[in-house]
Parts: structure tokens; sequence; C-alpha cells
């Protein structure tokens, strides 16, 4: 499968030429373009360069990827991870609560993966519609009785959804939105998607404040065209005609890893709390703010390489956990081949394959037990206690795991 790279010159977000580029990642995989062993080396690798615009304060990516081929084979889903579960259960139930929802009233998600968010809302008597480009995904959620398109989300796509669910009440995206190479012009057509006077656009991001505070460059991926603090997100939703609303529609200590969580209406909606005033850009409304950052990422991933080449040294065995986005880009940037055992991971469907990059073997987390090894870094560091829970039997025999967060 070959892919296109476009490269722009100007900001996705305001248009603005005012770029200051303070992060380059090099040689960077697809975090979803797992491997057979015959096809080792034959992945996509490109740089993964981070700007900062200093018109309107976004950080984001300069550079685009063909996305179509890619996403309809794509396999990450968070959907059996208890964690993950509990939260999509509370967010329906307070998005119900929060904003008066109604049994008949429809909700839409763009990036349904396999369905549960939407069969929560079904549940309580939402009428339900999903966007999902992966074939296999979009199958699971059919399954569920979710109704799904399977197709990636442009204006054009709004005819695919069914006339007698239009005008939307709520329309939902869980770390779908910063995907969307056209942030701008997601946002303008969710005016002709949503109920001008009581509709809802609930975003779930990775929230930028935390990445820089934890220096999770495992998070920056060709797949992620931009990245939000709270006062960026109230930018954009501003640009586009909304109202954001609320940051807290379920709690943080109930949220996944650092997840920054928005809810938007449109300008002067009849019904809704109101805008929330105006949230200061802080210390990362600045470019050396975030040159500071990137130099710091920088020393992040050469101590992680010397972490690692010194437990190889040693002898130690050294295993991952956690095969999705933080894994794959994490193993990237700091492996070479043989460091890694193997990394294991809940989703069957990459058992027996290797990561982009890095080619280490997937397994089930079974051969934790079945093959111990010293060490174990975690990579999906934000389920770690579910984690803990399954591999009991590992640390009591003397294996440790480690967050890789703990070493950032």
């Amino acid at each position: 499968m070959g892919y296109t790279v476009t490269e722009r010159h100007v900001c996705r977000i305001c248009g603005s030429g005012q770029l200051v580029c303070f992060l380059e990642l090099p040689d960077m995989p697809l975090t979803d373009q797992f491997l057979s062993r015959d096809k080792l080396g034959s992945e996509f690798l490109w740089p993964v360069r981070l700007y900062f615009c200093e018109s309107c304060g976004v950080a984001q990516t300069l550079h685009d990827v063909t996305v179509e081929d890619y996403y309809q084979d794509y396999h990450y889903s968070v959907g059996v991870s208890p964690l993950a579960q509990r939260f999509m259960l509370r967010l329906a139930h307070e998005a119900w609560r929060q904003f008066g929802l109604e049994p008949g009233d429809s909700v839409i998600e763009i990036g349904c993966s396999d369905g549960f968010q939407l069969a929560c809302f079904q549940a309580l008597g939402a009428r339900v519609f999903g966007f999902e480009p992966s074939a296999p995904l979009a199958e699971v959620a059919r399954r569920r009785g979710i109704p799904v398109a399977q197709c990636l989300f442009t204006r054009e796509a709004i005819g695919d959804i069914p006339a007698d669910l239009l005008p939307a009440r709520v329309v939902v995206l869980t770390y779908t939105f910063d995907h969307l190479p056209d942030p701008m012009g997601f946002v303008n057509a969710m005016r002709e998607v949503l109920d001008p006077a009581r509709g809802v656009l609930i975003a779930e991001v990775h929230d930028l404040e935390k990445i820089v505070t934890r220096r999770e460059f495992c998070l920056f991926a060709h797949e992620h065209t931009a990245y939000y603090t709270a006062a960026t997100m109230q930018g954009v939703l501003r640009r586009a005609g909304f109202d954001l609303i609320s940051l807290n529609l379920v709690p943080e200590a109930e949220r996944r890893a650092n997840s920054l969580l928005a809810a938007a209406m449109p300008l002067h909606a009849a019904v809704g709390p109101g805008p929330l005033p105006t949230l200061p850009l802080g210390p990362l409304g600045n470019a050396d703010s975030y040159v500071t950052f990137g130099s710091a990422v920088q020393r992040s991933v050469a101590g992680l390489r010397q972490f690692v080449q010194r437990r190889r040294l040693s002898g130690t065995r050294l295993a991952g956990y956690g095969a999705g986005g933080r894994g794959v880009a994490t193993l990237a940037a700091i492996a070479r081949p043989g460091d890694f055992l193997y990394v294991c991971d809940k989703n069957s469907s990459l058992h027996g394959r290797y990561t982009p990059g890095s080619h280490v073997p997937i397994d089930g987390p079974g051969r934790v037990l079945a093959e111990p090894v010293d060490e174990l870094l975690v990579f999906s560091y934000g389920y770690l206690p579910e984690i803990r829970d399954e591999l009991g039997d590992f640390e009591s025999r003397g294996g440790k795991l480690i967050p890789v967060i703990d070493l950032l």
C-alpha cells in the first residue's frame, strides 16, 4: 500500500504562515500499520514535525498522509477495556442528564469504532448512527445493532445520515477530532448536522497541557494533525460559530489518560448552560515554551534509549505491554532490533504481527506468564490498574511492571 504525503505551508486552523517548528521525530511509522513477517521493512516512515502557530496558538503537524485505504483495515479499539467502557457509559449518562436528552433524540458519532459508545446512548433511548472507516470495526458495531456508514466523514457524507435523524441532538467524537486534517471545515459542517437551538458537539482529545507536563512524545503521530489545550479548543470552536460550554462533562478522575473533554453548542443556542468565559493561553501561549518543551522531549527520548540499552547490556529480559499508538511510537523512537523480546496486547487481531518501525513481535498477555521476562515496560500506562490485575502472577513471581511515563 503506497502513501502520499502532502506538505502544508500555513496553519491548518487560521491560515497564518507564522509557524515555528519545535520538535522533529525522524522516521516515524503510522501507528496501526502492523506487519506480517514477510513485510518487515516495507512500512511507511516519515518525520513527524510539530509546529506552533504564533497567530492562533494551535500546535500541529503540517503534513497530511493519505489515509483512506489505511483506515479501512484499522484495528485499534479500546472497547475491551473495563476502564474505557466505564468512561463511555458515564459520558452517555452525563450527556443525557446535563443536556436534557429524551428518548428518540438522535446521537451521531464520528469515528464510532466498535460501536460501544453509541450502544450506551442507544440503551438510554437515543436513535443512533455512526461513521467508521475501518471495515472490521464497522462490522463489530453493526453486530451490536449500531447502524454505521463505513467511510471517513466529510461534508458530502452528511447525505449518508438518515433524514429522520437530522438535525442531530448530539454529535460525539472520542479521540477523533485531533485526527481531522481540516478541523475548521469539520466544525463548520457541524452547523448543518446539529440542532441549532439544542445541539451539542462533544469532542474528546489529548490534552496538550498534560502532554507537555508529562513529555508524552508518544502521542505525536502522523494520524494526529493538531493538539489542543482547553484555550485553543475554545478558540477553534469560536471561529466556527460555537460556544464552549463545558470541560467537565465527565469528572477528570473517571476519564482516560490525559483526556480533554469539551462540549460546545452553536452560538446563541436557545437552551443550555451558556458559554464558558474566555480561557487564557497561559504558559503555552508563546513559541519559546514549545521550543523548551521540544528540547526536553529530545532528552527524554535519549534517556529512554539509554535505559533500554543498559537493560540489554545487563542481560535483563525486557518486553512491552500495549501495541496501541503509544507503544508503537515509543518503540519506533527508542528500540533497536532485539531490545524487546515481544510486546503484548489484548487485541487478538494483532497477535502474530510486528510493530511498524521497530519490528517487535506482538502476542497476547498470556505470553508474559508463559514466557516471563524480568521487566515489562507498560506503554498503555493509563490502564495500569487493570493491567496489574490481569498480570498479578507476573509481579508475584518477581517481575517488574514499569510505566513508561515514569521514565520520561
